[in-house]
């Protein structure tokens, strides 16, 4: 089996973050990358909502990670709580939040929901980096070495109270601050009993957050402006002519990516389908590659400019490969030429012949194009689906805001 590695200079907080981030899209539904364009698609994702990813579910958890290792910190401070056994006791704490999120009357989106103590990703490492997104952790750290640093930290702060206390010159203590200072107290009795329902001063602490730490992104002015909208891609929201003129342009763009290489994605499953020589999979392909024409026939990609997507993409937090640029500019002159036609499309075989070497420049010896097992393994499908750019964890996170702060049919 393929192994891939990726490794960082331990004290690079940056550069491990960022690693961190990359791993963990393994795991996410939406970062099925088969022809290399994931990049381009997650900065966009991160500028239009930044600090949510496609496998978050609730908005509360947000605090509950928080919650947990406020707990952790005071532990540590009493000295009831050894220093090695910080990464055990902070899973404890979160088996224990499942088991009560188990047994509680809204179970959408509860983590561990059927596999209970067994879960293999805890919330904590799912939502970690949101928690620094959003300036709700204030301490740059990944949670690996969160957990060798707290107890210095736990350290620094007692002895900054010590100086503050004798009328001494500390530096301050938000040099030693894990946490937001504003964030809400956790529950009575916490973990045990908890739900996913946010109080109305734990959404204005959030809302706040977002607003103060990505102000004009999409994420805060959908939270603080808009109503919750049941719409299947963030650029058919109703009330967009209220988005500000560079939201609506990031809009733009997302939407032409998103139409652009879904068409490659198609055309992709639907060689493989062919030399699987799998005839439902080849008709099923070549209609959903008809129904692809009806929404890439109504975008402008003859007069789309790729270095504006790219300049907006270049400012990432994940590298944009020229490989990928080059594949882009190349599929959409294709695309153009065959008039935005699935059906031309999948009869051009200068389009099939650069999918084909996109793949196999990126998989090489486990391209399914050249590697006979590969081809057999495949389960009839990847990333065919049009990125939606976490919308749905976002349309989420909005009905648990809002029913926070208006109620149910506020």
């Amino acid at each position: 089996m393929l192994q891939w590695k990726l490794a960082w200079l331990d004290h690079d907080a940056d550069a491990r973050e960022r690693s961190m981030r990359v791993l963990a899209m393994f795991g996410e539904r939406e970062t099925r990358d088969e022809l290399g364009l994931g990049a381009i698609r997650d900065n966009l994702a991160d500028l239009l909502f930044p600090g949510t990813s496609t496998i978050q579910t609730r908005l509360r958890y947000m605090l509950l990670v928080a919650w947990v290792y406020q707990q952790v910190e005071a532990e540590l401070a009493q000295g009831t709580l050894a220093a090695e056994k910080v990464p055990a006791r902070a899973a404890d704490l979160e088996f224990r939040i499942v088991d009560a999120l188990r047994e509680s009357d809204d179970r959408a989106g509860v983590f561990g929901i059927g596999s209970g103590r067994t879960l293999q990703r805890l919330p904590s490492s799912v939502y970690w980096a949101g928690l620094a997104s959003w300036g709700i952790r204030e301490v740059l750290l990944s949670q690996e070495r969160y957990h060798r640093s707290v107890v210095s930290l736990v350290e620094q702060r007692r002895e900054y109270g010590r100086l503050e206390g004798q009328g001494g010159s500390g530096s301050g203590d938000s040099e030693y601050r894990t946490w937001h200072p504003g964030l809400p107290k956790a529950p009575d009795g916490f973990p045990g009993g908890v739900s996913l329902a946010l109080e109305v001063g734990e959404a204005e602490f959030l809302l706040d957050r977002v607003r103060e730490s990505h102000p004009t992104s999409l994420l805060a002015h959908l939270f603080e402006g808009c109503a919750p909208a049941d719409v299947t891609y963030p650029w058919e929201h109703p009330d967009r002519a209220s988005f500000s003129e560079r939201q609506q342009a990031l809009l733009d763009q997302a939407e032409k990516l998103a139409v652009l290489a879904q068409g490659a994605f198609l055309l992709y499953n639907l060689a493989l389908s062919e030399r699987r020589e799998r005839e439902e999979w080849v008709e099923y392909y070549q209609q959903w590659l008809d129904d692809w024409t009806e929404s890439a026939q109504a975008l402008p990609f003859a007069e789309w400019n790729l270095d504006e997507l790219f300049a907006l993409t270049e400012v990432g937090a994940l590298r944009v490969p020229e490989g990928a640029r080059r594949f882009l500019r190349d599929w959409r002159e294709r695309v153009v030429a065959c008039g935005s036609d699935g059906a031309r499309l999948r009869a051009d075989e200068a389009a099939r012949d650069l999918v084909r070497r996109r793949e196999t420049l990126l998989k090489k010896a486990r391209s399914r194009f050249t590697n006979p097992q590969a081809l057999t393994q495949w389960s009839g499908q990847s990333g065919a689906h049009r990125y939606n750019y976490r919308w749905p964890t976002v349309m989420r996170f909005h009905r648990d805001l809002h029913t926070a702060l208006y109620g149910e049919e506020g």
